[in-house]
């Protein structure tokens, strides 16, 4: 993978950097490479430069009067004419002969990439010289570019006496990296012709004189640095610095940023940030206000300032994108986000900050409370590859991680893993971890012991979660009063918890549970009032509205009248998902008038399909009973076009009938009898509009025998209640119809206690049924009964009369 990461750099390199990309390649593929030296009196440099990845792979080996420069491949072509040594190519091998073998040193230099290999003169006395010569004879010394850090960072110590000279007075000295100025021409030297290229002029050794920030400083701060970085004594770098600020404006950038570091190693934080803030505000040279502008957000992590270290990262990413700092700079942005809770966005940038163990570990994390808990454990599982035993050295790891095996079916290896967490910032969720395995096991007791065991703690999140689970153990138990309890001290104390809203919707439904509508429909409108109202809590007011739309007074205490309960929470239950619910709350507000109209007319403009068309009709059904018949007419056209959208045949009924009631209102019998009539599926209202048409027809001398004929065809076929079998008797029975008595006898069997239908009865048939009949209808109070009363002494009168006479 990383090599691949080398070679896409160096083809982006190559692709923006026009002048790289004619000196390091060829037309046919070869990459170029080119070699110089120069001697300096004390050593000679030779300097190969060409790409990266191929100045990357170089090995140096020392001979005895040749040096052997070996690379990865064999693809690359020396310019000619610039090396003033001998030399040959051989395959993958250059070979330079020397005249004088000496002590090598080999370090590496990047834009453009350079290995340099200096070889110093040998100082010792001839016999010396000798006695290394023959105990050193076909000796090899191989360096790697892996060498690269330990050489460039030798201490000021071992520069040479030229360098030293030089560097007396006011020339910068190498410790943190380069001043503004020199760094600038440091920069332009860089890009010069071979003959002034800086690693052939530059005397010093480079190790020596560049440190891993590449910023340098000058001389008068030599003495701070050597006491903060070599004595590790950052109180007295900060007596020296806080005693000998730079006159010289061009010193001030590192003045302060030295100053930054000595007060963040002392613990001054505050005080770093503003240091490093007057770095970057000083600082000409983009080194120092990069490595400034770094150390300043993390010195804002480093407090927990997140927020400011989270804008310091975003800003150091946005305008210092190719530092080499860049992958540390989303790594403390992907902290500092994940540490203000923007879990999704930090596993972002944790994706672009490398993949390291604290990387994966930390992604995993964010991961983990984010519940993705399956991409978490694949996370997991590559970091503890990377390195096993990293979440013994983080406790907020070590954490999460035995979460991510809970939640992943692993409740046995989560439990070693929690029960281990004696002390420490995560042992209260440990023990609240714990106590959710033994619910998912169904040991209540045992998650009430621990659940109990923290309700106590500081940690607040944990703290109500406690008591939210708690309550739920003891709803396990079947302990209904301590889980209310429980969930009313939630209530009262901790209204900003996240748990909240989850436990008035739990407390709603126990109150309801115990009979307590109002104090549960109570908690219900509080949730639905609210900015994201849970859908549960409409889910739950569904079932009370469905509950209490049969009763129709208010009944005991708690209880509440359906038609009040829908005056308080129905607008927050139009919704175009709950249609279908809507249509059967609507159905049962009918007889409440205005509720009705209200709620149709809200379905016959908001509804989709059926629901509109069925809302329509309705309305036309509401209003042709108020004999408004050009309303009506409006909601039936209504329907009919939406019909005529969706297709549908089946609503034909539907709207036959409310055409039928619109006719029979408008005093048009006959062709109310012809609307009804091609009614195909009856209903019970059907049986009575037909009963209606049937007897306003009679009344106007119509011939209605094949009415009635229909009548007696759809009860046989729909089996009609016995209010619908007594009308078509009743017509019958106007009718002096024998077969009027079969209807009556089929509604007092479908319905005993059907007064009308007994005593039609009684008056049709004869002894001693109708004294049994009559007999059972005089022990009533109603209308019926006392008729029965009268007409029974009236028989008994007659009886006694024929007695008399005979």
């Amino acid at each position: 993978m990383n090599v691949l990461y080398v070679i896409l750099s160096c083809l982006l390199l190559l692709t923006y950097s026009p002048e790289i990309s004619n000196a390091s390649s060829l037309n046919n593929g070869e990459s170029l490479m080119k070699i110089r030296a120069f001697d300096h009196g004390k050593f000679l440099r030779i300097v190969l430069e060409g790409p990266e990845v191929l100045i990357g792979s170089g090995k140096v080996e020392q001979g005895n009067e040749e040096i052997n420069v070996k690379f990865s491949e064999t693809d690359f072509t020396i310019e000619p004419g610039k090396m003033k040594l001998p030399y040959q190519k051989n395959n993958d091998t250059v070979i330079i002969k020397l005249k004088n073998p000496g002590d090598i040193k080999v370090f590496s230099l990047d834009e453009p990439s350079r290995l340099v290999i200096d070889i110093h003169k040998k100082t010792q006395n001839t016999k010396e010289k000798k006695d290394n010569s023959a105990s050193n004879k076909d000796k090899t010394r191989t360096v790697n570019r892996d060498d690269e850090k330990t050489t460039v960072r030798t201490k000021d110590a071992n520069l040479n006496d030229e360098t030293k000279k030089r560097n007396k007075y006011s020339e910068p000295v190498s410790f943190l990296g380069p001043s503004s100025a020199e760094a600038s021409t440091i920069r332009q030297k860089e890009n010069t012709d071979h003959e002034k290229h800086p690693d052939d002029n530059n005397t010093s050794n480079p190790e020596q004189q560049w440190s891993e920030d590449g910023v340098l400083l000058p001389d008068t701060l030599k003495k701070a640095w050597e006491v903060m970085k070599k004595e590790n004594n950052p109180f007295r770098a900060i007596a020296q610095l806080s005693s000998s600020r730079p006159s010289d404006a061009a010193y001030l950038a590192p003045y302060h940023l030295l100053y930054g570091d000595a007060l963040f190693a002392a613990g001054n934080y505050l005080g770093a940030i503003e240091q490093l803030r007057l770095a970057y505000v000083h600082a000409s040279d983009e080194k120092i206000k990069e490595v400034s502008f770094f150390r300043r957000a993390e010195v804002y992590s480093k407090l927990g300032f997140y927020y400011e270290a989270k804008l310091n990262y975003l800003i150091f990413i946005r305008d210092f994108p190719s530092s080499k700092y860049i992958q540390k700079a989303h790594l403390g942005l992907a902290n500092s986000l994940s540490e203000t809770g923007s879990f999704a966005e930090s596993v972002e940038y944790y994706e672009k900050a490398g993949r390291s163990p604290e990387v994966l570990f930390n992604m995993a994390n964010a991961l983990q409370k984010l519940e993705k808990v399956e991409e978490a454990r694949k996370v997991y599982a590559n970091a503890m590859i990377a390195d096993s035993t990293y979440p013994e050295r983080s406790p907020e790891t070590y954490f999460y991680l035995a979460e991510n095996l809970r939640m992943t079916g692993k409740p046995n290896d989560a439990r070693k893993l929690l029960q281990a967490i004696e002390s420490g910032p995560f042992r209260d969720q440990a023990r609240l971890s714990l106590g959710l395995i033994e619910m998912e096991e169904a040991n209540f007791a045992q998650a009430v012991e621990y659940f109990q065991s923290i309700v106590f703690t500081r940690n607040l999140k944990v703290k109500v979660n406690a008591l939210f689970n708690v309550s739920l153990a003891y709803l396990k138990q079947g302990k209904l009063k301590e889980s209310i309890a429980t969930l009313e001290d939630v209530r009262k104390k901790y209204i900003d918890s996240s748990l909240y809203d989850e436990a008035l919707l739990v407390l709603s439904k126990l109150y309801r549970q115990e009979g307590r509508i109002k104090e549960s429909v109570a908690l219900l409108k509080e949730l639905v009032y609210g900015n994201q109202p849970p859908k549960e809590a409409f889910k739950e007011l569904e079932e009370i509205l469905t509950e209490q739309s049969a009763r129709k007074e208010t009944g005991a205490e708690g209880e509440i009248r359906f038609t009040e309960l829908w005056g308080e929470v129905g607008q927050w239950m139009l919704d175009a998902s709950r249609t279908d619910f809507l249509l059967k709350i609507a159905e049962k507000l009918r007889p409440e008038g205005k509720p009705f109209v209200q709620l149709c007319s809200w379905l016959a403009e908001n509804a989709q399909g059926k629901a509109k068309m069925t809302a329509a009709l309705a309305l036309a059904d509401h209003y042709a009973a108020l004999n408004d018949l050009q309303a009506a007419g409006q909601y039936v056209n209504a329907a009919r076009e939406t019909g005529k959208e969706l297709k549908v045949k089946e609503s034909s009924d539907v709207i036959l009938r409310v055409e039928s009631a619109i006719s029979y209102a408008a005093k048009n019998s006959e062709q109310a009898l012809k609307s009804i009539m091609a009614v195909k599926e009856f209903e019970s209202k059907d049986f009575k509009l037909l009963a209606d048409i049937i007897s306003d027809l009679k009344e106007q001398g119509v011939n209605i025998r094949h009415a009635v004929a229909f009548f007696e065809k759809m009860i046989a076929k729909s089996d009609g209640t016995a209010e619908d079998y007594i009308r078509l008797a009743d017509i019958l029975y106007d009718l002096n119809e024998e077969k009027a008595l079969e209807y009556y006898r089929a509604s007092y069997e479908k319905d005993p206690g059907n007064e009308w239908a007994a005593y039609r009865i009684g008056t049709i048939v004869d002894m001693p049924e109708t004294n049994e009949l009559f007999g059972r209808l005089e022990k009533g109070d109603s209308l019926i009964s006392r008729v029965a009363k009268t007409k029974l002494r009236e028989i008994n009168l007659l009886n006694k009369i024929d007695e008399v006479y005979q």
